[in-house]
């Protein structure tokens, strides 16, 4: 139990400094407050799993008698035996002489291993309601659609340029959620609903707020937030920090807005309309432009605040930070706080009178020091308390003996028959497993008769997976898709063809979709235009055509960024409306050689 408490009083040190530092921060930029905040929840969940990779010989002992109360370390009583008085032994029971039976609980739980249920279950909880929303993300991406929109494209390549995002950021459309979403770090993700779409005027608004979380790696922060509030959700410290660094996170985001440009009435009115659509948070692991009710005055105000600050983080203030945190967090985690009278119990017992203490017949299991093993001690205590609550107990007298020990022999007997049972069925379902190995069952006939209805035939699949590698490891019923948008296998040898030797089956489908083909691709690298599939898929679904691009290039003008060629048709930009690139510099003279004779030169034609 001291355990807990000493990472309770740990916890409440590190969000006490970290949320008084954000209250003498208060003139600073949202960014570097936020930073703050973070590294202060960093500090508190490495302070949870430090002591997983941490020696024994790095961590000191530090006793505190007034704070976690007095332990004593006497034996138990089964463990000593008294010892002799005046050389005559304690008196035997007779031979015949019938013990009476005593009650034997069937489970047993300390107080440690309560206190340590009682905090695992709802940290447990916790932790699982964030793989929960983990994996509605999932979710969220395979159902949701590509977005084609020129116009959300051109806001996407605009603010990517502005902030010098280089990922490609894959943006998708959903009618499950009613706001706008973000979240990814290698491949991240902005999620739009209909009504989003709709609203194509706040388009750059939109995306430079995602865009924001993206680049930042907010979503990383926010996992790094809930992780802190499930291990520590006893702490309310702990609770205001990750409230007050959600609000840093949402705070420097609207700052990058208005860093792009974005009128700030304009976003204040953005804010005040989404937020009647606000997403909930807890089953849902990402970021969103509409802010919550308790955040919506403060973000509003601070938009229209034309005096507060700003700036991003330094690298140097980032620096102090993460060192500072890592200092503070490193010794609490070392440092090892045991209540007081531990010692003086020992001494005490193995030198009371008429007692020879003995070794203990068991050996304590260790009290863990770490919350993901106490987290995981807690939960079994939890699960076997109450598997043991259904069983009866009772106190059993010699006759219930002897019948529970015929009824054990009969269970007894009982398995062994019930386990030949269970290999002769096993037996059975093997030799059917190998019968319908060779006879198809009803997801293979599916599978079979979509094939069938699109037009998915050996010779395809064969031909298909000849085409790439990628596709060389599909299934065949993993072709009835390709297939029936279009994708033939001239189509997808046409794009290996073109410089893209490991296309898959998700390139394909888009490819085929927008209609990038083989010519196209190679028309417009020829016209200097360098990309992946998602650049010139993104370029054919805005309408930029081969010959716009060899145009410009006739007019000295080589493109090679696929966003900035975006941006130029989006806005209607062609060769005319582009200055005349300058005309090339005149070569330098001939410059004679240095044993040159002008009287022997072959090269007078003896004129003047």
């Amino acid at each position: 139990m001291h355990v807990l408490i000493a990472i309770a009083l740990k916890s409440l040190l590190i969000a006490g400094v970290a949320l008084g530092l954000l209250e003498l921060m208060k003139r600073r930029s949202a960014a570097e407050r936020s930073w703050v905040a973070h590294m202060g929840l960093l500090a508190l969940v490495t302070l949870a799993f430090v002591p997983l990779v941490l020696p024994s010989w790095t961590s000191w002992t530090v006793e505190a008698p007034a704070l976690l109360g007095q332990a004593t370390t006497a034996p138990p009583e089964a463990s000593t035996i008294s010892a002799p008085v005046n050389g005559v032994n304690a008196p035997l029971p007779a031979p015949n002489a019938t013990v009476a039976p005593t009650q034997q609980p069937r489970f047993q739980i300390s107080a440690t291993s309560a206190t340590m249920a009682l905090y695992a279950v709802p940290a447990a909880i916790l932790l699982f309601i964030t793989f929960l929303a983990l994996g509605r993300l999932i979710t969220l991406r395979a159902r949701a659609d590509v977005l084609v929109d020129g116009h959300w494209l051109s806001a996407l390549a605009r603010a990517q340029r502005r902030m010098g995002f280089k990922h490609g950021t894959a943006l998708l459309t959903s009618d499950e959620l009613s706001s706008p979403i973000s979240w990814g770090l290698m491949r991240p993700v902005i999620l739009l609903n209909s009504r989003a779409v709709e609203a194509s005027e706040e388009a750059e608004a939109i995306i430079a707020h995602e865009l924001a979380h993206v680049a930042r790696m907010d979503w990383i922060k926010l996992l790094l937030a809930r992780v802190a509030t499930a291990l520590f959700w006893f702490n309310p410290l702990v609770w205001l920090l990750a409230r007050e660094a959600h609000q840093l996170r949402e705070e420097t985001a609207d700052d990058a807005v208005l860093a792009a440009d974005i009128v700030d009435t304009d976003y204040a009115q953005l804010l005040v309309g989404v937020a009647r659509h606000e997403c909930p948070g807890l089953l849902l692991g990402a970021h969103g432009v509409a802010p919550s009710k308790g955040s919506l005055a403060r973000r509003v105000a601070r938009v229209l605040d034309g005096k507060s600050v700003r700036g991003p983080v330094a690298r140097s203030f980032a620096l102090g930070v993460l060192v500072g945190a890592v200092l503070i967090a490193a010794p609490l985690a070392a440092l090892t706080v045991t209540p007081g009278g531990t010692k003086q119990a020992s001494t005490g017992s193995a030198k009371s009178p008429g007692k020879t203490a003995l070794a203990p017949y068991y050996t304590p299991a260790p009290v863990p020091n770490d919350l993901a093993h106490i987290i995981a001690s807690g939960v079994s205590t939890t699960v076997a308390a109450a598997a043991a609550a259904t069983a009866p107990t009772a106190k059993m007298t010699a006759q219930e003996a002897r019948a529970a020990a015929v009824a054990n022999a009969l269970a007894a007997a009982d398995d062994a028959r019930q386990t030949a049972l269970a290999q002769a069925d096993r037996a059975t379902d093997h030799a059917r497993a190998v019968v319908r190995a060779y006879e198809p069952d009803d997801r293979q006939v599916d599978a079979i008769i979509e094939m069938k209805a699109v037009g998915v035939t050996p010779d395809y699949v064969s031909a298909m997976r000849a085409v790439s590698p990628k596709l060389a490891r599909l299934a065949p019923s993993d072709f009835a898709g390709m297939k029936s948008v279009g994708v033939t296998p001239e189509f997808a040898r046409s794009l290996a063809s073109a410089g893209f030797p490991a296309i898959d089956e998700d390139e394909l489908t888009e490819a085929r979709a927008v209609g990038v083909t083989g010519d196209y691709v190679r028309a417009l690298r020829t016209a200097g235009v360098v990309g992946d599939m998602d650049d010139f898929v993104q370029l054919r679904a805005v309408g930029v055509k081969p010959e716009y691009v060899q145009q410009l290039r006739r007019s000295g003008y080589v493109i090679r960024d696929p966003d900035k060629l975006v941006e130029l048709w989006a806005v209607g930009v062609g060769p005319r409306d582009l200055p005349s690139a300058p005309p090339a510099p005149p070569r330098p003279p001939k410059v004679p050689p240095a044993n040159w004779d002008p009287v022997n030169d072959p090269d007078d034609d003896g004129g003047g």
